[in-house]
């Protein structure tokens, strides 16, 4: 920035005296804060210490004298005292005595700018302080750590009320979610996930889900953070820790149903009395295993009632369908076709007749509580 960009900045006429230039600069400072308009400022400021400058070095190869009035005194030290609080912060002795700098034509004003320039070296440096940052960094991820359980734990609080602990797929995104991982295997939050299992009833399904997801299955609790014990017992006496073999049952029932059709397609061809016996046997076991895999999809996210309820009238409306159609005729023969699809039609229809009355029972049970 040259001399006549100084004045422009400034807005005030070449020539123009320091009080002037002060009185020029006073206002505009306070017109365009530093924190508002930092590059205004800047240009302000710039202007004015080149300006400053020069006439300190005219002041310095000719030095003149010159008498002021208490007015013009006092503007000159608020122009100083706002000068030194826009520099960095430089301690500086002033004393009642006369400064020998001043006597030879250098200003304390010049002297100030000069050590904001060039510092001393021996000025202390700021340390950082590397033990607070990290205890603020620890501090934080506590209270991260303390938002997710509290979220945790409000979640699972709504998994475990009726129209929820049912639903297995629920449990299942619940212990899948990323932002939960790092804190469903904390002890607290394993403690306090035990004292809501305790008051709580869910299917058999959901406690296996939560026994595999903490790999408790072989370890001893002794051995184990308070929490996590804690979680452990709660699990070992709703469910038991020792893997129940669900998968047996099924097995036995397809091979059942396959042996029955084997049986029913050979009696067929030789039309005996046996071999329709065998026929009736393997649509009745067809049947069951069919039914039974239908209630076991649905229990996953159902009630028992409900599944128990679609399953029954599933039972229902394809044995009508059957005894319509006669379509049991060629396994077994039409007399027993009919008999098989009545007796099947009947089971249905009393099936939802029962849990239409359990439901009932329950709710009025519910109410009552």
């Amino acid at each position: 920035m040259d001399k006549a960009q100084a004045y422009a900045v400034l807005r005030i006429e070449p020539g123009c005296t320091q009080e002037e230039i002060k009185k020029a600069y006073a206002a505009l400072s306070r017109q365009y804060h530093p924190e508002e308009y930092p590059e205004e400022f800047q240009q302000i400021h710039d202007a004015y210490r080149m300006l400053r400058r020069q006439e300190q070095r005219h002041h310095t190869i000719h030095p003149v004298t010159v008498t002021g009035t208490k007015e013009a005194d006092s503007q000159s030290a608020d122009i100083t005292a706002l000068e030194e609080t826009e520099l960095q912060p430089v301690e500086v002795n002033v004393t009642e005595e006369a400064d020998p700098e001043i006597s030879s034509g250098v200003s304390a004003e010049q002297e100030l700018e000069e050590q904001t320039e060039n510092p001393e070296p021996s000025e202390a440096v700021p340390q950082y302080d590397f033990d607070e940052v990290i205890e603020e960094e620890q501090r934080e991820e506590e209270q991260k750590q303390i938002y997710f359980i509290q979220k945790a734990l409000i979640e699972m609080e709504m998994l475990l009320k009726p129209q929820y602990c049912n639903k297995v797929k629920l449990f299942q995104e619940y212990f899948r979610k990323a932002e939960y991982q790092e804190i469903l295997k904390q002890p607290v939050y394993m403690g306090m996930f035990a004292e809501l299992l305790e008051n709580s009833r869910l299917k058999p399904v959901i406690y296996d889900h939560i026994i595999d997801y903490y790999r408790f299955r072989g370890l001893n609790p002794e051995d184990m953070y308070e929490g996590a014990a804690k979680l452990y017992r709660v699990l070992d006496e709703k469910r038991g820790m020792k893997k129940k073999k669900t998968g047996t049952l099924q097995t036995v029932i397809l091979v059942g149903a396959v042996a029955g059709v084997r049986a029913g397609t050979r009696s067929v061809s030789s039309d005996s009395g046996a071999g329709k016996l065998f026929g009736f046997l393997a649509v009745l076991v067809i049947v069951i295993a069919l039914m039974f895999l239908l209630y076991r999809q649905l229990y996953k996210n159902h009630s028992g009632l409900f599944a128990q309820a679609i399953t029954a009238l599933l039972l229902t409306v394809s044995q009508f369908i059957v005894l319509m159609g006669d379509f049991y005729a060629p396994l077994m023969g039409t007399d027993a076709g009919t008999g098989l699809a009545v007796i099947l039609f009947l089971l249905g229809g009393v099936w939802i007749i029962g849990v239409g009355i359990a439901a009932v029972v329950k709710k009025l049970l519910f109410l009552k509580k």
